[in-house]
């Protein structure tokens, strides 16, 4: 099964513009998260898509395949099935590496594989539970309620489910709630059917691209982890992954 991992790196981010070049203890952010790919033992080819030519200047130093991508696509998801489509049209399944994800394991990635290719679901992503109600309470975390299948009945930037009858400080203790990391194994045809569909207004209302396929009917496994993730969104995510990885 030829499976290829695709990580889409935007340099011109709003609140943190530079951050795939950011330093961390002598690598970059993009170079941390391109080797947590290449050592997924599941994985046959890594690239990188941008559409800055600072990112494909790095990609070159550190010997990234890059894949030049157009500057007007609206998502993460968008970049990588132009990749898709442009280096690899014959893959099986792609995944979606967030590039703003410098703690990533490959381990995390072989299992998002492994549940997809003995599923029927079209896409994998992983989910933690969710322990303190600074992250219950952030916007900024995702988060996705399940069917008994394990399969998500959706996402979302608010708390979901409320839970009637308890004060919010008491929510931790009465419901399993779950944050949804934002790496995505995709069946080709669930990666083609995206691009084949207009943006859902509930993407649009959530600023969650997740979203439209799940209103489009798909189905998206969750796939549990306890790994330690921390996505860098501002030069203060850098500075607290900069102590995390401080020897």
């Amino acid at each position: 099964m030829n499976v290829i991992a695709i990580i889409p790196a935007r340099y011109a981010s709003t609140r943190f513009p530079g951050k795939p070049l950011v330093d961390l203890h002598g690598k970059t952010m993009l170079e941390m998260v391109w080797l947590a790919a290449k050592s997924a033992s599941s994985i046959s080819a890594v690239a990188i898509a941008t559409d800055d030519d600072r990112v494909a200047q790095e990609c070159s130093r550190i010997g990234a395949d890059c894949i030049i991508t157009d500057s007007t696509l609206l998502s993460g998801t968008d970049r990588v099935a132009q990749a898709m489509q442009r280096a690899y049209p014959n893959a099986d399944i792609v995944l979606n590496v967030q590039g703003d994800e410098p703690l990533l394991r490959g381990a995390l990635l072989d299992s998002l594989v492994h549940a997809l290719q003995h599923s029927t679901t079209d896409v994998a992503t992983p989910i933690k539970k969710i322990e303190t109600q600074e992250e219950l309470d952030n916007p900024t975390v995702c988060k996705v309620t399940l069917r008994a299948d394990s399969t998500a009945l959706y996402f979302s930037r608010s708390t979901i489910p409320f839970v009637r009858g308890a004060e919010r400080s008491d929510w931790l203790a009465h419901h399993t709630f779950w944050k949804h990391i934002g790496i995505y194994a995709y069946k080709r045809t669930a990666l083609e059917r995206f691009i084949s569909l207009s943006p859902h207004p509930l993407e649009e209302s959530e600023s969650l691209e997740q979203l439209r396929l799940l209103a489009d009917g798909a189905r998206y496994l969750c796939v549990e982890t306890s790994d330690t993730l921390v996505a860098i969104d501002t030069p203060e995510d850098a500075n607290r992954v900069r102590d995390i990885l401080r020897p």
